[in-house]
């Protein structure tokens, strides 16, 4: 009898396990839910302490994935993957936002070019934003401003696509047009990895002496280093709890979501620079990369640079589920 009831007692504490290990910490879940970042960015920080930055990792997406637009979103992107979803969007304009030296580098995709060419052969209209590569964020988000101003009076809804440092330009810019009554000709924004909050490589290379030697070679390529100053997580965090967006906007954020084995070449050093504060995609914080009541679409196993042999399938699947949600006039969680 002994036996069995030991047998059982640990049947049960197993099953108890799994029940857990199925759900997210509450801590983790409750952050995103209040979209709260700082409590978001301390517990995950708090599970990578506690167990191990994957862990982390799989509670971010745990977390992500059990919301039910989350979860809702999810189903049209693989049904468009399965090739089974098709829309039609000519009432739109596609405006893309480049990253960070999208001409110097553009073989990180922060050109949005082979995003441009999948939006092509949809048929969708598209608007590259000739911003300055090495621009800071407050003088780009200005510059893009100006060029959404002037895209009013042309007679379609604007969808404003950016990545990488081109998620907090795009930010300000959305909240300096909330403040104008400017903004009602933008439905929505597909954030592709934004540096929303900032990223410690930045406060790496801007602490003395590396910000010395970060100057240097940046003279040497022909660039300052004040966009690196306003990347960095002291300025951006500050000025992203200081803005907010439109009522009216859908927002998606999509990102890769690595965990440390995932994660080679130059983006590891980076990751590994990153994970003493947390989950992170070789670049940013997950907890940073995102606007937490917007519709939030994860590829696992990924970083920042989203290298995927069928990047092009999947941008396309992305793009007919978010044209559906908006034919479905999904309502903003903002």
């Amino acid at each position: 009898m002994r036996v069995i009831l030991r047998f059982a007692f640990s049947v049960l504490v197993a099953l108890a396990s799994l029940a857990a290990a199925a759900e997210p910490p509450t801590s983790v879940a409750e952050a995103l839910s209040r979209d709260d970042v700082p409590a978001l960015r301390e517990a995950l920080a708090e599970v990578a302490r506690t167990t191990s930055v994957d862990a982390a990792a799989d509670a971010f997406v745990r977390a992500i994935e059990a919301v039910p637009r989350n979860r809702a979103f999810r189903a049209l992107y693989e049904s468009a993957l399965a090739g089974l979803t098709s829309r039609s969007g000519k009432g739109y304009l596609f405006v893309l936002v480049p990253g960070w030296l999208y001409r110097t580098d553009p073989e990180t995709g922060a050109d949005l070019a082979r995003v441009r060419s999948v939006l092509a052969s949809l048929g969708l209209g598209t608007r590259l934003v000739p911003l300055d590569e090495n621009g800071t964020i407050e003088a780009n988000a200005s510059a893009l401003v100006t060029e959404v101003e002037r895209l009013e009076d042309g007679g379609r809804q604007l969808i404003l696509v950016s990545t990488s440092k081109g998620g907090p330009e795009t930010y300000l810019a959305l909240d300096r047009l909330r403040q104008t009554g400017r903004a009602n000709h933008v439905t929505a924004w597909v954030n592709i990895g934004g540096l929303l909050n900032g990223t410690a490589v930045a406060d790496h290379w801007s602490e003395w002496p590396r910000s010395w030697l970060a100057a240097a070679g940046f003279v040497l390529r022909g660039h300052g280093t004040a966009s690196i100053d306003s990347m960095t997580t002291k300025a951006s965090r500050a000025r992203y709890a200081a803005a907010s967006l439109p009522s009216h906007l859908l927002v998606v954020n999509y990102l890769g979501v690595p965990t440390s084995s995932d994660v080679h070449g130059g983006v590891r050093e980076r990751y590994e620079l990153l994970a003493k504060f947390g989950p992170n995609d070789g670049l940013t914080l997950l907890a940073d990369a995102i606007v937490p009541r917007g519709i939030t679409l994860v590829e696992p196993r990924y970083d920042h640079f989203l290298a995927m042999p069928d990047l092009d399938r999947r941008a396309a699947a992305l793009t007919l589920a978010l044209l559906e949600t908006l034919e479905a006039g999904a309502e903003p969680q903002r």
